[in-house]
């Protein structure tokens, strides 16, 4: 995908952009010479991709607050295509569960999806011109993971709305797609409980990243953020006209052992 500019003049609106994931994908569309509309709530990271991606117009809303983003997101202009990124993962044991950490991750990882998906392709009707929805999910969709109960049943959840809105929009030249990534070193895992072992049961961090490694084909631990990128665009542009309703693992071939 890298230097293609398949995406010259696309409007594109990228949800969860100040960091990560998102943050790769906004720049490669922006080197790509598209029209990005870089959705983050954090004003300072959104400050700081403005500086590095001077041509981006930034949006400052917060998912979880959907009566203020959505007067936001309805502002803007019909997009060519959408890529839900925005997501929170945060690890917890079963018993430890909280009701906040219930409805924050169902909020931020399906509901906002949906609400967002919802404005954008009635404008994409409107404008008769059909468009591209890619969904950020995760192979903790297919796989369950010890302390990511919720994290998980989010993911599995976003899968099947993707076929679902795959199925209902297809009539209107929408397609909808998943991509669904192993393990990407990005901010949030960073900062995240990952490095604390007592997250991981009896096992310590090191044993966990080997039995990873073992039951992932490519012997890879963390994704290259480049493949969950490229992965990204290809769903997105106009070169996979036909592919819809897919969730397309970027796993080292975890999925398959």
């Amino acid at each position: 995908m890298t230097g293609q500019n398949l995406f010259a003049g696309k409007k594109c609106l990228v949800t969860g952009a100040g960091r990560g994931i998102g943050r790769a994908i906004v720049g490669e569309l922006h080197s790509q010479g598209a029209i990005v509309y870089a959705l983050s709530k954090n004003p300072e990271t959104l400050q700081a991709l403005k500086e590095d991606f001077p041509k981006i117009i930034p949006i400052c809303a917060n998912l979880l607050n959907w009566e203020e983003a959505k007067e936001t997101i309805e502002s803007i202009e019909a997009v060519d295509c959408l890529i839900n990124n925005a997501g929170i993962y945060e690890p917890h044991k079963f018993l430890s569960l909280t009701m906040e950490s219930y409805d924050e991750h169902f909020n931020v990882n399906l509901k906002a999806v949906v609400l967002v998906s919802q404005i954008v392709a009635r404008k994409m009707i409107e404008g008769g011109k059909g468009g591209s929805i890619v969904n950020m999910s995760s192979i903790a969709s297919q796989r369950a993971i010890p302390d990511c109960s919720i994290y998980c049943c989010t993911k599995a959840a976003l899968d099947m709305l993707t076929k679902t809105m795959a199925l209902e929009l297809g009539a209107h030249q929408i397609r909808v797609n998943s991509v669904n990534p192993a393990g990407v070193m990005t901010d949030m895992t960073r900062s995240s409980d990952w490095n604390n072992s007592k997250t991981n049961g009896s096992m310590k961090v090191k044993e966990v990243e080997q039995l990873l490694i073992r039951r992932t084909p490519t012997e890879t631990l963390w994704m290259p953020m480049r493949d969950v990128v490229n992965t990204t665009l290809f769903l997105a542009s106009n070169q996979t006209s036909q592919i819809t309703g897919q969730c397309v693992a970027v796993d080292g071939g975890f999925l398959a052992n």
